[in-house]
């Protein structure tokens, strides 16, 4: 019986979060900085960890965060789904990174002070390895990671947020992995 009450609380909460959320779009799509801000807000610090990621470059991560909350803000009127705002946010956010990347072509670094503190020299060195790996891997393969590894996104909604199909994004992933582990090792015998 308690299950039950704490299920249909939780349920009740979960619907208002919709409702909520729904609000926010339409009043965005109005005009309402505040309903914007309230909607993006909760997902900067991901938003930017991701496009570093990507860059390898603090200023272009930011500058690729700056550059899909204006494309956001820009196209919302054409959210079909208010629910999907989330993923429909992050599409923006890899499109731009991605485009700060193919803008730039060239090497980029992981930025290892970001993935926190570091226990010891030789953990501090084998992190700057795969660093190095990680920005040797083309700007596809570090947004199908980053998806993966980082936001920990489902195939599913990784291949949707792409528009590609599972199974293509499963073996793209599997590839990528393979490129990075071969790029590693290669930095591991330098």
């Amino acid at each position: 019986m308690e299950a039950a009450i704490i299920d249909a609380t939780m349920d009740r909460e979960r619907e208002g979060d919709r409702e909520v959320l729904v609000e926010l779009v339409e009043r965005a799509v109005r005009g309402d900085r505040g309903a914007f801000e309230r909607l993006v807000e909760p997902h900067l610090v991901v938003a930017l960890g991701a496009a570093r990621l990507i860059t390898g470059d603090e200023a272009d991560a930011a500058d690729a965060v700056q550059d899909a909350l204006l494309t956001s803000w820009q196209a919302l009127d054409g959210l079909r789904d208010p629910q999907l705002f989330r993923a429909w946010f992050r599409k923006i956010v890899i499109r731009s990174a991605t485009r700060f990347v193919r803008g730039r072509r060239r090497l980029v670094e992981l930025d290892l002070d970001a993935a926190g503190p570091i226990d010891s020299v030789e953990r501090e060195f084998d992190r700057r390895q795969l660093a190095r790996a990680f920005a040797r891997l083309d700007s596809k393969d570090r947004v199908l990671l980053t998806l993966h590894h980082y936001w920990q996104m489902p195939v599913a909604e990784s291949a949707q947020l792409l528009g590609l199909p599972e199974g293509t994004v499963r073996s793209r992933v599997h590839h990528a992995l393979k490129r990075l582990r071969a790029s590693y090792d290669a930095e591991v015998r330098r």
